[in-house]
């Protein structure tokens, strides 16, 4: 049977964190494939550890962004806690831009961060899940109040992400950096810094969960988005994020409203 928690943060930390999350999973899959949706995400297992497939065995870890697929691989027992951040949070909690970790699964104690590893000792060591979500609260609006908030780039990169949600599948990353009042070269830049990817491939997602979205919602046919879409390009995107074709995919696929990530 598997225990679901999700919190809300600290109001004052919504525009950056989504949720925090808590699982316990005693007879869990011994893989489970993870699909990127565009947002970083914080793990802590407190039982046993994983192993990731591009990574290897980790304890507690930082997920940066990727274009592809990632399969975890348990014991059949995982419990996990977790903060979900927003496509624009991430960046303020940790001392690094987030490029640095495009493509890239960090265990904890390799960013060499001394407050994470704290509360991820507190974590593991907590009883309930109101003990999580405080220590959350308080590292994470700790790490608010020392962060330096560029609030036009801020403004600029929210704006532009919600015209390429707007347009999905047909905005152009010269016409998004336009709307964010910035050159295409300055606005790639700030993007990949502070958000994680390259907008090319942040949009490549976007297009894929849409698509996903509509097929299996009926929105639309499987015909239609060929005729909307370069459908060879797409096809290959689906492979590429999911390791499935199209039709596997809509055949296989489950967990889709899932609040933290996007799983199979």
């Amino acid at each position: 049977m598997i225990e679901f928690e999700s919190h809300k943060p600290d109001v004052r930390l919504t525009p950056f964190i989504k949720s925090y999350f808590w699982c316990k999973d005693d007879n869990a899959p011994l893989v489970q494939r993870i699909v990127p949706n565009g947002e970083m995400g914080l793990c802590i297992y407190r039982r046993n550890c994983v192993r990731y497939s591009d990574v290897g065995e980790v304890t507690s870890c930082l997920s940066g962004q990727h274009i592809h697929y990632q399969d975890i691989i348990s014991d059949g027992k995982v419990e996990i806690v977790g903060a979900h951040f927003t496509v624009l949070g991430a960046h303020l909690f940790f001392q690094l831009p987030m490029g640095d970790l495009y493509g890239q699964t960090i265990n904890l104690d390799d960013l060499h961060d001394i407050g994470l590893v704290e509360v991820e000792e507190q974590i593991t060591e907590a009883s309930n899940t109101k003990t999580f979500w405080q220590l959350f609260d308080s590292f994470f609006l700790k790490r608010l109040e020392k962060s330096s908030i560029d609030v036009l780039n801020f403004k600029r990169l929210y704006r532009a992400i919600a015209y390429g949600k707007q347009h999905t599948f047909n905005a152009k990353i010269a016409d998004i950096a336009t709307e964010a009042c910035l050159s295409q070269r300055h606005f790639s830049r700030i993007f990949s810094d502070v958000v994680g990817m390259p907008p090319k491939d942040y949009m490549r997602l976007q297009r894929y969960h849409k698509a996903l979205y509509d097929l299996k919602a009926g929105n639309c046919s499987a015909t239609e988005v060929a005729w909307n879409n370069d459908f060879s390009h797409l096809s290959a995107d689906f492979k590429l994020i999911s390791g499935l074709s199209p039709n596997q995919l809509l055949k296989d696929s489950t967990n889709d409203d899932d609040d933290v990530g996007w799983r199979l």
